[in-house]
């Protein structure tokens, strides 16, 4: 008989992109072909194209499991810190995309420019860099219209340390948070949730441990009204799977992780 904790580690596997997938090739494909079509289109106004974000921290979901699924792209622009707004950084990645790829939907969508090829959609995101003799800054646009910091690794060297601490569980964990997230109307952003996760401990556990820790670390705090009763109906679903198996009943526990995360059973 199947267990729980086979099964979350089944869908956990099935919520990654595999390297020898098709999607993974796909976008793999398409990246390159991006970076050849800007690094063509502004010449030496680029100083360096860096891909970041979940695709790179192998966090990303397959885009039958969320449809908000995207590549992250970092466009560095020379001299950005002497010439233009980010605004116009921004319409200049905007001209490009639909010069470009004129079939496909571009739209502005803060801070970035989203380029949508066969569903999957790339952000590409302008910035500069301060290059100092000890410090290498990298700024993208923020709300008010000036740049703000950001920092592409940090957090993917975060997430990296707490999976190698934790026997490899944090990044499985995440994609299954990620799917029940977009199952659920998107209550959290990518990197609100994957944070979330990356700072569970997940010390000893297996993945039914694990699963069931880290629900109780999910709080609702500061969300709308709906917000708070999906997160609320999380809760009560993971004590019903803790009942199931208190009553040694496997198939009953795996029905309700099956609901949790839309997925068949």
């Amino acid at each position: 008989m199947a267990t729980i904790n086979y099964r979350l580690q089944k869908i956990a596997s099935d919520l990654f992109i595999k390297y020898d997938s098709n999607e993974r090739k796909y976008i793999a494909e398409k990246v390159e072909n991006i970076k050849l079509k800007l690094n063509a289109y502004f010449g030496s106004e680029i100083k360096e194209i860096l891909v970041f974000g979940s695709f790179k921290r192998d966090t990303i979901l397959p885009r039958r499991f969320d449809e908000r699924s995207d590549i992250d792209i970092l466009i560095v622009f020379n001299n950005a810190d002497k010439e233009y707004t980010p605004e116009t950084y921004r319409t200049k990645l905007k001209r490009f995309a639909e010069n470009k790829y004129s079939r496909s939907t571009v739209v502005k969508d803060h801070p970035s420019v989203v380029l949508e090829l066969n569903r999957i959609k790339f952000d590409l995101v302008p910035s500069r860099l301060y290059d100092f003799i000890f410090l290498k800054k990298y700024q993208i646009p923020d709300k008010s219209g000036s740049w703000i910091d950001t920092d592409p690794w940090g957090f993917s060297k975060k997430l990296t340390d707490a999976n190698i601490r934790y026997d490899n569980m944090v990044k499985p964990m995440v994609r299954l948070f990620k799917r029940w997230n977009s199952s659920s109307g998107y209550i959290f952003s990518s990197y609100e949730l994957e944070n979330i996760i990356a700072g569970v401990n997940f010390y000893g556990d297996n993945y039914e441990a694990g699963f069931l820790y880290a629900i109780n670390q999910i709080s609702s705090s500061g969300l709308s009204g709906l917000a708070t009763q999906k997160v609320n109906t999380l809760k009560s679903n993971g004590k019903w799977i803790k009942e199931y198996l208190d009553r040694n009943n496997q198939e009953k526990a795996i029905e309700v992780v099956c609901r949790i995360l839309s997925v068949k059973q």
